[in-house]
């Protein structure tokens, strides 16, 4: 079963259980996903979460009910979980723009349709819905330079030695593409994430991409010119959405959680499969003039996940 499917099993499922209590962790078995990654997904395909989405569809039936019955307004409110009929007007107006006794007198033209997911892949965008939800890029034959360190910190002294090269020898810097990787992960020893202000050793490699006649030589200001990371991937954007128990923006565990979400859907996606010889990630960096002069937290971050035609 591939992602779609499951989501329109899951999506029967609660159209089978509009009226009676709709299980999260339900919809997602049904869906093939756990509840997190569940909601996060139809989030991003949907576009609402996944409340909104049952709240909309109950209003759809309420609004047949006061046109096609002569049920009170009350029991139709409270049948639909509002507690009041004021809560329930409310809701209706800001959904229709009419009070449910308009509705019940003129009718309504607003039409909430049960959700119907279809995927199709369109100059290399996966599209669900006429959602994008991740880009598959072809990299091959580019070059970069590196920045390698080992030790506690890695991400932050590699970052700051490439931070300071591009100031001293690249006038362009914020127009070019950086990549970053753990090439034995974050973790080497097999440690669970603990929160953002850990300290772990272990290696990490910073990339610069080269343009132009850059890739053609041996050395650029310095620094050896090597193999860019080639094949296939899948590229989205990371939300920082994560945090640790002190309120600290936690970017490793965003970035778990997004190649979790990743290697999910890769693996119920028709097409393509993850690339189990590769099993990294890569993390790809947005700068601006700001963080070379500052440093601090770049302003974006995009996940690249190795994957292979089926």
């Amino acid at each position: 079963m591939d992602y779609i499917e499951g989501l329109n099993l899951s999506i029967a499922y609660i159209e089978d259980n509009m009226f009676e209590n709709i299980d999260h962790e339900i919809a997602a078995k049904i869906a093939g996903m756990s509840k997190t990654t569940y909601q996060r997904f139809f989030l991003l395909v949907a576009n609402m979460t996944l409340d909104e989405y049952i709240r909309k569809r109950k209003l759809q039936y309420a609004i047949r009910e006061l046109t096609d019955t002569k049920y009170k307004v009350i029991d139709i409110a409270i049948k639909h979980g509002y507690n009041s009929a004021s809560a329930f007007s409310r809701a209706m107006r800001n959904f229709t723009g009419k009070t449910p006794s308009k509705i019940r007198k003129e009718g309504s033209s607003s039409f909430f349709p049960k959700l119907n997911f279809q995927v199709r892949i369109k100059e290399n965008e996966i599209i669900v819905n006429e959602i994008p939800i991740v880009k598959i890029e072809e990299h091959k034959n580019e070059k970069v330079v590196c920045f390698m360190a080992d030790c506690v910190d890695s991400e932050k002294n590699a970052w700051s030695r490439m931070s300071e090269w591009c100031k001293q020898n690249i006038p362009d810097r914020t127009a070019r593409r950086y990549l970053g990787v753990a090439p034995f992960g974050h973790h080497p020893k097999g440690e669970k994430h603990q929160n953002a202000s850990e300290h772990v050793k272990h290696p990490y490699k910073a990339m610069m991409y080269l343009i132009d006649d850059e890739c053609d030589r041996e050395e650029f200001c310095g620094l050896k010119v090597e193999d860019a990371p080639s094949g296939l991937f899948l590229v989205n954007d990371v939300t920082l959405n994560q945090y640790d128990d002190n309120d600290n923006m936690d970017i490793a565990l965003s970035m778990m959680k997004a190649s979790e979400a990743f290697i999910e859907f890769i693996k119920k996606t028709e097409g393509y499969e993850f690339d189990c010889s590769a099993a990294i990630f890569y993390e790809e960096h947005i700068f601006s003039e700001r963080w070379f002069q500052n440093g601090g937290t770049p302003e974006g971050f995009r996940m690249w996940v190795p994957i292979i035609k089926k």
